[in-house]
């Protein structure tokens, strides 16, 4: 039987992106506005209110529950949304849809380097089907309540209850009708324009809904003792802020009222972000009330509360926070973070050791205490915001991280033995630390001699693998507390180089091969990298047989920053910064820097399979580190380790190494 495209309206009181998916559609408030379906190229329906109801569909309904039944595949984009729906809202006598008969369009849009919203990726493929603009106006309008009434109790002993009025016009339901129905025909044509996931993709997919449905607790309490920890010392900063200027600033964030203050108090600052408050704290001319106000300024913007929040309103009743990952959310494969983004947490700044963590988790209700002991109670809760993630009831997290994965899967794709020698030599005990290696081999000298210099040989390995000089490197030492000149800067990028020559000989042939495989067709190939050009898109095969996709692949002349013009790979990409549909440029480096990332995403997949295997779920992951949540005492670090370190077949020769640690909170080691 031909595939089902699916398609829901729904409304609720609940804020879909502020509580996330599964809360949505668990909410008593959530209901179904319409379903829009189709068989293949057969007509859209639409089944709504005013419709046939999903209760009393006939015929449709029969066909399309042994569709279901009979496992039939349904396909929708953003498919997370419609198998929430369908197994929460939709009415009991309906079957359970399983995830495995799911395809989502969005995914596949995502593999292909397209945008990943429908009417975007139809726009970047030229589809002529595109979303209603006023349906979209009217869905927007009507998937929340018109009004909501406060009931009170009817006499003693009563409770109260609140009403959510709903919009009944007959013109609006209509218009989100016709819209549904349209987002079914846009979604229809997107498929057939679309490569569909190959079935290890697919099944990584399946995983992905898995580990998202399984969700992560959070510990509820803490979370709010740190809301109302941030609250009241902004509170105590925003009245000592009215007192410092005479009541001239009203509080600490009142950033335009600061500024006239100080320039008032003869303090010329073009304002007052945080390198400005830095340069003028510096200042020995300031007098004492400026100091004290930029001061406070600076304590009050150590810390935010809006990590904390969205982890309060993602969790569910249980205490769990769920669908926390985008599947292939970045070109590279890699997931993207939802909700309160555990991809970008704070790293500790003041708390270092995990007993002090749990010390001021311990007391965020004692500002006091935590003044004493350990400074401004403020940048404390961002230190702590890994810790707000715990075990469930009985469980424990077994935490295990990849070791310089990508620097081991470069070498690896670039065939730079030395280095991966020292890898594995330094995984056997015997080796030496890569930092000092990394420096020690560029500027050939002994490793005692290197010591020094250890952290500076830490960023020369962060930032210049993938083709970057100066200003990447600069960039990369600020993190790590590293000061060098740029003269100084350059020497260390000439000498890394020095000592990866076939790094850098892979960034070169990287891009000659993509700029012959769009020149000239056929494959081209790299080591185990090949390129094709099929269709309008330029595929990257990397060694897992996966594929990278470059859409509209086009060679165009570049100036180079010397000046020198020479032929580019240019593609079609969203901007990451306009968020744009836009014309890119890329080169050797980035290309390697792609399939680096790539390849190591391949191996973090590897051991997250590894792991489920082994009988330890899997309940969150986070760049190259996977997070189980186990009975206590069931499975050790060192079990999940072992089984994370066993490449796939592809990668034989790729010396991997994993991490870690157990425990009841979540950590950075």
């Amino acid at each position: 039987m031909e595939p089902l495209h699916i398609d829901f309206e729904t409304r609720s009181a609940a804020d879909l992106k502020v509580v996330g998916l599964d809360n949505y559609a668990c909410d008593p408030s959530t209901a179904i506005w319409c379903m829009a379906y189709a068989f293949g190229d057969g007509p859209v329906t639409i089944v709504g209110e005013s419709e046939p109801s999903l209760e009393r569909m006939t015929a449709s309904r029969v066909l399309i529950i042994k569709y279901i039944q009979s496992g039939g595949l349904v396909y929708a984009h953003n498919a997370a949304f419609e198998l929430a729906i369908w197994n929460a809202v939709m009415p009991d006598c309906w079957p359970r849809l399983d995830p495995k008969q799911v395809r989502c369009t969005m995914a596949m849009a995502y593999a292909m380097g397209l945008p990943g919203s429908l009417d975007g990726a139809a726009a970047a493929l030229g589809i002529e089907q595109r979303k209603d603009a006023k349906g979209s106006r009217v869905m927007m309008q009507l998937a929340k309540p018109r009004k909501v009434v406060q009931h009170l109790p009817e006499h003693d002993g009563a409770t109260g209850y609140i009403e959510h009025v709903w919009w009944d016009d007959p013109v609006k339901l209509q218009t989100l009708y016709d819209y549904c129905k349209q987002d079914v025909e846009v979604e229809r044509a997107l498929h057939k324009r679309m490569v569909e996931l190959s079935a290890d993709e697919q099944s990584l997919w399946h995983l992905d809904q898995t580990i998202n449905a399984r969700g992560i607790q959070v510990d509820r309490a803490s979370i709010d003792a740190a809301i109302d920890l941030v609250t009241a010392e902004k509170i105590r900063l925003d009245e000592a802020m009215r007192k410092t200027t005479g009541n001239v600033v009203a509080g600490c964030t009142d950033v335009r009222q600061l500024t006239a203050w100080l320039r008032y108090k003869g303090v010329d600052t073009p304002g007052i972000a945080k390198a400005d408050v830095s340069e003028l704290l510096n200042r020995d001319d300031l007098v004492d009330e400026c100091r004290t106000a930029l001061m406070l300024r600076q304590e009050a913007a150590k810390s935010s509360t809006a990590k904390l929040v969205a982890m309060r309103d993602r969790a569910g009743p249980d205490g769990r926070m769920r669908g926390l990952f985008q599947y292939h959310g970045a070109a590279t494969g890699r997931w993207a973070g939802r909700g309160p983004q555990p991809h970008n947490f704070p790293r500790p700044t003041l708390l270092h050791d995990q007993d002090d963590i749990e010390d001021v988790i311990a007391h965020f209700g004692q500002p006091e205490y935590l003044r004493v002991f350990y400074g401004d109670p403020m940048p404390l809760t961002a230190d702590c915001m890994r810790g707000m993630i715990v075990a469930g009831p009985g469980k424990e997290l077994v935490c295990c991280d990849y070791s310089n994965i990508e620097g081991r899967v470069l070498a690896w794709l670039a065939g730079e033995e030395w280095k991966l020698q020292a890898f594995r030599d330094y995984d056997a005990g015997t080796g030496a630390d890569l930092y000092l290696l990394a420096y020690a081999k560029g500027f050939r000298c002994s490793l005692e001699a290197a010591k020094p210099f250890r952290q500076v040989g830490k960023v020369m390995e962060l930032a210049l693998g993938y083709g970057g000089g100066v200003g990447a490197f600069q960039k990369m030492a600020r993190g790590y507390g590293v000061v060098v000149s740029d003269e100084r800067a350059d020497e260390l990028k000439v000498a890394w180089r020095g000592a990866h020559p076939q790094v850098v000989k892979f960034w070169r042939d990287l891009e000659a091969a993509a700029i012959r495989a769009v020149q000239e067709g056929g494959v081209q190939k790299v080591r185990d990298i090949a390129f094709k050009v099929a269709g309008s898109f330029l595929w990257c095969q990397l060694p897992s047989k996966r594929v990278l996709c470059y859409p509209y692949p086009q060679i165009r002349n570049k100036e180079t920053p010397r000046g020198a013009v020479v032929p580019a790979l240019t593609y079609m990409a969203v901007n990451g910064v306009t968020r744009k549909w836009e014309r890119c440029d890329t080169y050797g480096g980035s290309l390697a820097e792609n399939v680096t990332q790539a390849v190591a995403r391949d191996i973090l997949v590897a051991g997250m399979r590894a792991v489920e295997t082994l009988g330890a779920p899997v309940v969150m992951h986070v760049h190259d580190e996977i997070v189980c949540e186990c009975n206590l005492h069931e499975i050790s670090v060192d079990e999940i380790a072992t089984v994370m370190s066993n490449v796939p077949h592809w990668a034989t020769g790729l010396p991997v190494a994993a991490t870690g640690w157990q425990g009841q909170r979540y950590r950075k080691d």
